[in-house]
C-alpha cells in the first residue's frame, strides 16, 4: 500500500492543507493519506490552541475526503513529537511518502535523524513562493506555490475575516469554541 503522511500543527487546517493532501493523493496514486496533527513539536513552542481542538478541526477539515484519515498518534503521545517516531509507527502500513511544504524542506537537515527519515519515506514537497526545492531525492507536487499559512489564517480570523480560508465545519468549531480571539457562540 502507498501511504502519504502529512503532519503539522493544523492550527487551523485550511484550504491549502486540503489542496496539498488531495494533490499528493491523486498525483502519487496514494492508497491512503494520513493527516497527523503534531502533539508537542521539538522545533518550536507548542501551540496555544489545545491539542484536542486542533485534532477535532483536522477531523472536520478532512471528513469525507476519499482515502484521507486523521491520526491522533502524536497528540496521544506524552513525549515530544518527532517525525521519525511517527514514520516508524506507520511503516508497517506500506510504502511511505512524507508530505511537507518547501519551507519545511529548507529546515529538514535540522530534524531528528533526517537520513533515517529518508530511508523510511520518500519526501514529497509542496512548492512555496520564494523557496526553491533543491533536493533531487524529493518529489515536487505539480501545483501553484502555496501562499497561505496557518499564521495568516489565524490573523485573518482574529480580525473577523478568513471565513473563506477554512472549511465551513472548521469555521463553525472555531466560532463555537472562541478560538483565535473570537467570542464563543
Amino acid at each position: 500500500m502507498r501511504v502519504g503522511v502529512f503532519g503539522g500543527e493544523f492550527d487551523p487546517p485550511h484550504r491549502a492543507h486540503l489542496a496539498v493532501a488531495r494533490l499528493a493523493r491523486d498525483q502519487l496514486r496514494l492508497d491512503r493519506v494520513v493527516i497527523v496533527p503534531a502533539g508537542t513539536p521539538p522545533h518550536r513552542a507548542a501551540s496555544t490552541t489545545p491539542a484536542a481542538a486542533r485534532l477535532r478541526m483536522a477531523e472536520l477539515a478532512f471528513a469525507g475526503e476519499r482515502g484521507i484519515d486523521v491520526s491522533s498518534f502524536e497528540i496521544d503521545r506524552a513525549d515530544t513529537s518527532h517525525t521519525l517516531v511517527t514514520l516508524e509507527h506507520l511503516a508497517p502500513l506500506g510504502e511511505l511518502f512524507l508530505i511537507m511544504g518547501a519551507d519545511q524542506l529548507a529546515a529538514f537537515d535540522q530534524w531528528r535523524e533526517p537520513q533515517r527519515i529518508r530511508s523510511i519515506a520518500t519526501l514529497v514537497v509542496a512548492p512555496r513562493s520564494g523557496l526553491a526545492i533543491d533536493d533531487r531525492e524529493a518529489i515536487e507536487l505539480q501545483m501553484e506555490p502555496v501562499d497561505l499559512s496557518s499564521t495568516q489564517v489565524r490573523d485573518a480570523l482574529r480580525l473577523g475575516g478568513g471565513a473563506d480560508l477554512v472549511p465551513a465545519p472548521v469555521l463553525e468549531l472555531i466560532r463555537r469554541e472562541g478560538l483565535y480571539g473570537g467570542s464563543p457562540c
